[in-house]
């Protein structure tokens, strides 16, 4: 999901996190989140919390597979020099 949408969303999983609820954030740019999600998915289904078809595993499947081209396309603005965070020293 992307950040606006996020925010907006009243039934988000950020906006149901109670008030001192840790949470924990991955970005698109991060390499290892596409993997992250993935490991989340197995366990979730081995907890017996979702099925494979379930609507939540099937958009972390989704998230996964965006973040993976977005990814890409953030690697190819960062070696063209012309990614929007690489001027404030935030990138990965």
């Amino acid at each position: 999901m992307l950040k606006r949408d996020e925010l907006e969303d009243t039934n988000s999983c950020l906006n149901k996190a109670h008030d001192g609820e840790r949470i924990f954030v991955l970005l698109a740019r991060d390499p290892a989140s596409p993997a992250a999600i993935r490991a989340w998915i197995t366990e979730r289904i081995r907890l017996g919390k979702n099925v494979p078809g379930d609507e939540q595993i099937r958009e972390a499947y989704e998230c996964a597979a965006l973040m993976e081209l977005e990814r890409s396309e953030i690697e190819a603005e960062r070696r063209q020099g012309t990614m929007h965070w690489a001027e404030y020293g935030d990138a990965p």
